[in-house]
C-alpha cells in the first residue's frame, strides 16, 4: 500500500465527514467515493474512529503550521481580518475539526464555558491581547479567553453556514468585511 492510497483515504474521509458528519461516513461510502477497496482501507485503519482521530490530529497540526505563516501585524484589527480569511480559506479542515469536536466532545475536558479546547480559540485570544496592548480594544483582561471563545464561535458559525459552498470573490470580501466589522465594533464597545 502506498502513501498516495493512505492520503486519498484521509482526504476523502475528511470531505465526507465534513459534509455529512459521523453517521454519513461509512467505510463502504469511503471505498466508493475514494475508489479504494474496502479491504485496503481496513489495512490502514481498523475502524472509522481510528481513521477520524488520525485525520483530526493531522488536520490540527497542519492548521497550526499554516496559521503560523500568517503575517505578523501590529494592528489587532488586521490580525482579526487575516484570521477570518484564514478560516474561510481552510473551511473544509475547520468544519471537519468542528464536527469532530461535536461528535467526540466527551473525549475533551469540559471547561466552565463548554468543551472547546483552549487551543481552538488561541489564535483569536492573541488578537484580543494585541488589541488591548495597542488600545484598539478595551477588554477586561480576565475575560479575554471567554471573549475569544465567543468570537471564535461567531466566525465558525459562518463557516458552518457556508460549507460546502463557501463564498468566493466579491461575495467572500463582503462576508469577511461584514463579519470583521461586526466583531471589531463589538470589541470596541464598552459593553463587552
Amino acid at each position: 500500500m502506498t502513501t498516495h492510497t493512505h492520503t486519498t483515504i484521509l482526504n476523502t474521509a475528511k470531505h465526507i465527514f465534513a459534509l455529512s458528519g459521523y453517521d454519513g461516513l461509512s467505510m463502504r461510502a469511503l471505498a466508493e467515493q475514494s475508489g479504494i477497496g474496502i479491504s485496503s482501507i481496513y489495512h490502514f485503519f481498523e475502524d472509522k474512529d481510528v481513521l477520524l482521530k488520525e485525520i483530526f490530529d493531522k488536520t490540527n497540526t497542519q492548521l497550526g503550521i499554516e496559521r503560523a505563516k500568517l503575517p505578523k501585524r501590529k494592528s489587532a484589527s488586521l490580525m482579526l481580518r487575516d484570521r477570518i480569511d484564514f478560516q474561510f480559506k481552510y473551511i473544509e479542515d475547520v468544519v471537519f475539526v468542528l464536527k469532530y469536536f461535536l461528535h467526540y466532545r466527551a473525549n475533551f475536558v469540559h471547561q466552565d464555558d463548554g468543551y472547546v479546547p483552549a487551543k481552538a480559540y488561541l489564535h483569536i485570544e492573541e488578537v484580543l491581547e494585541q488589541g488591548v496592548r495597542t488600545g484598539e480594544f478595551t477588554l477586561p483582561e480576565k475575560s479575554i479567553a471567554k471573549i475569544a471563545k465567543v468570537v471564535t464561535h461567531a466566525i465558525n458559525g459562518y463557516l458552518l453556514e457556508y460549507y460546502p459552498l463557501p463564498p468566493k470573490g466579491r461575495e467572500m470580501k463582503e462576508v469577511s468585511h461584514s463579519l470583521h466589522s461586526f466583531i471589531v465594533r463589538a470589541l470596541k464597545s464598552k459593553e463587552v
